[in-house]
């Protein structure tokens, strides 16, 4: 049997009294509080007791004031224990010894720096809150192409909306509390010392969690996507890709008539597939596509839209579109001997940059059975 543990502490700052409370029943199993570190409480085992724990702010003066602090209270029959962030942690086994704080009035007077701090804390979480969302929503708004700056940030715009969501929650309700507290010791309330302190570990427990996650996702995203990037010449491709070769659509070129070619695919997040795909001919001709096979079908519309608004600046205003029922959106713009395509089906949205190559908007049909292969 183990004769010390750790365990997180059900504490958000402000229920002192279920702190206090968890404590107690602690030693009254026989788990002894030896010191706290950061949101842990280290414990040694030892026999079962009944006593009271009381945590009492720091004082101003904390360096100058500790031993005559220690001492008064050690005639009362309180022992310190451990520090705790802004509290001193102490300890009495003698029932009938008096309390720490006899006169809500006066400890009013030594909570309201506290409190007062922690308001501060608050203050700053919410400006923190206020410039995250700004800046999300400036950089997107701002971004020459929302939605493709969205698909490239999505883990850290995610993770930060996500930390935003939970700081404004906990934010709320520890100013809720902390504002109960000073109510209370305003009014001369005796503080509580108890309080639902399972509550407050499965709160403490989410915390922790749901900080400890966004880190991993934070480290280990990067990670997972080692090896998932690969790029390989046209010659040498050995597997499907979501577009059709300069080849294949122009009458007038064959496959030995390239004189290079290349394919890259680089996934997010979003787009679990995003091939960049050149295609080269004598003469300057050439072929360029972009494809994205996206993780959420939702966004294959807005960035059709932002594809056709791109090509619409490419062909001059020049763009129509074209009804085609093998696909959800077909984009078409010409600029002289250029022609600009965008094909949108499904969850896959290609991008055809035709530079001196003609033919491509006459095999829509070829291109539908491509892109049915990447739903």
């Amino acid at each position: 049997m183990k004769d010390k543990k750790r365990m997180l502490i059900p504490d958000n700052g402000w229920d002192i009294g279920a702190v206090e409370s968890w404590l107690e029943d602690q030693a009254a199993e026989g788990w002894h509080l030896t010191e706290c570190w950061g949101r842990r409480a280290h414990f040694q085992r030892g026999e079962p007791k009944r006593v009271r724990y009381r945590l009492m702010p720091f004082p101003d003066e904390f360096m100058q004031s500790k031993v005559e602090r220690e001492a008064l209270y050690a005639d009362l029959g309180w022992r310190f224990v451990a520090n705790r962030w802004d509290y001193q942690v102490y300890v009495c086994e003698d029932p009938a010894a008096a309390e720490l704080e006899t006169d809500p009035v006066a400890a009013s007077w030594a909570w309201d720096r506290l409190l007062r701090k922690q308001r501060r804390h608050m203050l700053l979480a919410w400006i923190f809150l206020l410039t995250a969302v700004i800046w999300i929503a400036r950089s997107i708004l701002t971004a020459e192409y929302p939605v493709r700056f969205l698909m490239r940030s999505a883990v850290a715009t995610g993770s930060l909306v996500l930390m935003t969501v939970w700081m404004a929650y906990w934010t709320v309700s520890d100013f809720r509390g902390i504002q109960r507290t000073h109510r209370q010791m305003a009014a001369g309330l005796p503080r509580a010392h108890s309080g639902n302190w399972k509550k407050r570990r499965r709160q403490a427990i989410l915390t922790v969690g749901s900080l400890s996650l966004l880190y991993l996702i934070q480290l280990l995203y990067p990670l997972s996507q080692l090896g998932t990037s690969w790029g390989a010449d046209l010659e040498e491709l050995d597997r499907p890709i979501p577009c059709l070769m300069g080849w294949q659509v122009d009458e007038t070129l064959t496959q030995a008539d390239r004189t290079s070619g290349v394919c890259l695919m680089n996934p997010t997040f979003l787009t679990p597939g995003h091939y960049d795909v050149w295609d080269y001919y004598p003469g300057e001709r050439k072929l360029i596509n972009q494809g994205d096979v996206l993780l959420l079908s939702f966004l294959a519309e807005p960035l059709y839209r932002e594809w056709q608004e791109r090509i619409r600046d490419y062909a001059e205003g020049n763009v129509i579109e074209l009804d085609d029922p093998g696909f959800d959106g077909v984009s078409l713009g010409r600029r002289g001997e250029d022609t600009f395509l965008v094909l949108w089906q499904g969850r896959v949205v290609l991008y055809v940059g035709a530079f001196g190559v003609t033919g491509v908007e006459k095999h829509l049909d070829e291109y539908a059975d491509v892109l049915a292969q990447f739903q």
